[in-house]
């Protein structure tokens, strides 16, 4: 075959898959919202008996509310990244405090479940997610929420937060800081091979193995201890938690699937929404584009998964696949035109040297899925 007819076929695929692609971004499913303490009125220095499920979008069909051992505290926040504020609860380990209720784990057979009595048809729903705020008060090892012992966050006996999926741990390298407030997320979106993977402040920093976990709901849901309630006491504040399930059930109801920039509770605040806006300026600059071009080609890589977060956004990632390369190209050449700057030139991402032959065929490509990304544009980053 020739070659300009293989480079024609290529352009054509790649085309398409960009066309595609800028309509990939949807929501899950938010299932279930504790935002422990404002929905049954908590006021800072009393005691927790029971943090309600609140409604989500208008009302739940069915809230599972969380149970106290021991009286924890609700506390007023402060100090939250996000400026969140409100009423958070407070958990002293020394006391054994902590909160226990129904388990999500495995969706078709949870509580929530058509088939265990519930309301929401969740046959072959088995991806699902949580996310929280925490400021733990101490490093030492403790469980801050365990999802029966298939998903769970814990601090491990080094001071790093570490992730629970399948009865396994999966540590990461991120050390828990006393007296600091993190948002951390745990979510398997889609399927076994896309793992279950940990963000803390919207950066991956553990990722499971390829496998999938049982269908535990036997075990319970507990915020401040392991699921048995008698050990990894915490200590410190938990706030905002919330449970979340994508895909589609076998009878065609679609929870829908998993948007990292809108969903991550930390990076749907950081980012701007200015296409291009890499360093979260609030307009597209020079810096913007020197970033995109010192990331060019940049992968992030944790636990051998490809996977994309806030740090692989700063080097460029603008779709979040992982790493900066053509598709990214497109989206920011359109919104560096939209900006009236100057487009990225060959010799820019080649360091300023005469671009190989194949940095000008991706400039080819990036003129022809550029077009398409504009008509599809969805207005994310």
């Amino acid at each position: 075959m020739p070659i300009y007819r293989r480079i024609l076929i290529t352009l054509t695929m790649i085309a398409a898959s960009a066309s595609m692609a800028t309509f990939a971004f949807a929501d899950g499913t938010l299932i279930r919202w504790h935002k422990m303490g404002e929905e049954e009125g908590g006021t800072n220095g009393s005691s927790v008996f029971t943090t309600l499920d609140s409604p989500v979008d208008g009302g739940d069909f069915q809230p599972l509310d969380l149970n106290a051992t021991n009286t924890p505290t609700y506390r007023t926040i402060s100090g939250r990244p996000d400026g969140g504020g409100g009423i958070g609860i407070e958990f002293n380990a020394a006391q054994q405090e902590y909160l226990s209720g129904l388990a999500l784990n495995w969706p078709e057979q949870s509580a929530l479940s058509d088939t265990q009595g519930g309301l929401y048809d969740l046959v072959g729903i088995d991806d699902r997610g949580f996310q929280f705020w925490a400021r733990p008060t101490s490093t030492a090892v403790q469980s801050l929420v365990r999802d029966t012992d298939q998903h769970g966050v814990q601090i491990n006996s080094n001071g790093r937060f570490s992730m629970r999926y399948a009865d396994l741990d999966f540590a990461s390298t991120t050390s828990a800081v006393a007296n600091t407030w993190y948002h951390i997320e745990v979510v398997r979106s889609a399927g076994p091979d896309s793992r279950s993977r940990m963000y803390i402040n919207g950066i991956a920093v553990a990722v499971s193995s390829s496998a999938d976990y049982a269908a535990d709901n036997l075990t319970n849901l507990t915020v401040g201890s392991n699921t048995a309630g008698n050990g990894e006491f915490f200590s410190g504040i938990i706030d905002e938690l919330t449970m979340s399930v994508y895909g589609t059930s076998t009878a065609s109801t679609n929870y829908g699937t998993y948007n990292f920039a809108s969903e991550n509770a930390f990076a749907a605040f950081t980012l701007t929404g200015v296409p291009g806006d890499i360093n979260h300026s609030g307009s597209l600059t020079q810096a913007d584009k020197d970033a995109f071009i010192a990331g060019w080609m940049n992968r992030k890589v944790v636990n051998g998964l490809q996977i994309g977060d806030l740090q692989s956004f700063g080097q460029g990632d603008l779709n979040f696949d992982g790493i900066t390369n053509i598709f990214d190209l497109a989206l920011m050449q359109d919104a560096l035109s939209g900006a009236g700057m100057g487009a990225i030139t060959a010799a820019e991402l080649a360091g300023g040297s005469v671009p190989e032959p194949s940095t000008a065929i991706l400039f080819l490509l990036a003129a022809v899925t550029t077009p398409l990304l504009r008509s599809g544009r969805r207005g994310r980053p």
